[in-house]
């Protein structure tokens, strides 16, 4: 078939409009508000008054309660729920009605129920769909973080699978469950200070308690035997200790003997000598030092008691006598 420059030129127009028209009524679909007045709830600590924490084993199932709140006036045909979960807190896959996805360290879960949630009523899973890793760790586990959103709200953006898709890591599949239907039950539940359709739930680890071993350890005990035993009496020995000394005999160990007792007895020879040796030395020195000292003549004669001094004209001239000391001199 042939179309003329001019026809196909109005066709192109035409798909352009439709094309025009179509745009806007996307855009205003997908950027529809909520109008739903939701409140995320769950169980708090009567304690503390904060949102519970539950206390698991690893590869266990976490009971978290995850409720909704119609805080209107007017009831709201149909919810969804978001359910995120991050590092070692995984999703249990199994619900028909609920899309999941994977974003690199986060699983996320996207369920829808046809429920009429009733002004000032409040529904919850009746099931978890959180669970601990097979080797999780207490310090790997954030928080569980789920949002509620009205299905009309849900299905202005193309659904649960859609919104799931949104969730999901570029490249990946979305995934459905297979096994049940995931259902609500109205719940009690308190509503947070500042009630909002996004909540947190909490997760954390039990503290494994020690196994007690197989059998108890039994303590030893001191049997007393017939008649009492004399203590032993141990003899100090006067050298050092002979190895194998202890074994050897009774009654103390032999005299330490041999090349042992030879040394010694060199060494305290040496000594010996080198102490006389000393002796004799410092005396001789001693010895010669005085004998130099009584054969030294003093340069100027003394003058002793009684010596005769006749002055004169020359020099006096002294001589030897033997009236005087021994050793002094007269003129």
């Amino acid at each position: 078939m042939t179309l003329h420059p001019y026809a196909r030129l109005a066709l192109g127009a035409a798909i352009l409009g439709v094309g025009v028209v179509a745009a806007p009524a996307a855009a205003v679909a997908s950027s529809t508000p909520e109008t739903a007045k939701l409140a995320a709830v769950t169980e708090q600590d009567p304690d503390t008054g904060r949102n519970k924490k539950y206390l698991v084993g690893p590869d266990e199932v976490a009971p978290v309660v995850l409720g909704v709140t119609n805080i209107d006036e007017k009831p709201v045909d149909g919810v969804v729920v978001q359910v995120r979960v991050f590092n070692d807190l995984d999703l249990t896959r199994r619900y028909d009605n609920c899309w999941y996805s994977t974003w690199t360290n986060q699983d996320a879960a996207w369920c829808e129920f046809s429920d009429v949630l009733e002004a000032d009523a409040t529904l919850a899973l009746t099931a978890s769909i959180v669970r601990t890793a097979p080797n999780a760790r207490a310090d790997q586990m954030p928080a569980v973080v789920f949002r509620w959103a009205s299905k009309e709200w849900a299905d202005a953006r193309g659904g649960v699978e859609a919104l799931a898709k949104a969730d999901a890591l570029p490249g990946t599949e979305v995934e459905r469950g297979t096994d049940g239907t995931l259902r609500l039950e109205p719940r009690s539940l308190p509503l947070p200070e500042t009630p909002r359709p996004i909540n947190f739930a909490y997760v954390g680890l039990t503290t494994p308690s020690p196994e007690p071993t197989g059998s108890p350890t039994a303590s030893p005990t001191a049997v007393p035997t017939g008649s009492p035993s004399a203590p032993a009496t141990t003899t100090p020995s006067a050298g050092p200790t002979v190895p194998g000394g202890e074994d050897g005999g009774e009654g103390g160990g032999l005299p330490v003997t041999g090349a042992g007792t030879a040394t010694l007895a060199g060494v305290g020879a040496v000594l010996l000598l080198l102490g006389g040796g000393g002796f004799l030395v410092a005396r001789r020195r001693r010895t010669r030092f005085v004998a130099c000292r009584s054969s030294r003549r003093p340069p100027f004669p003394p003058v002793w008691p009684g010596a005769l001094h006749v002055p004169g004209p020359g020099p006096s001239v002294l001589s030897p006598s033997s009236a005087g000391p021994a050793g002094g001199w007269r003129r």
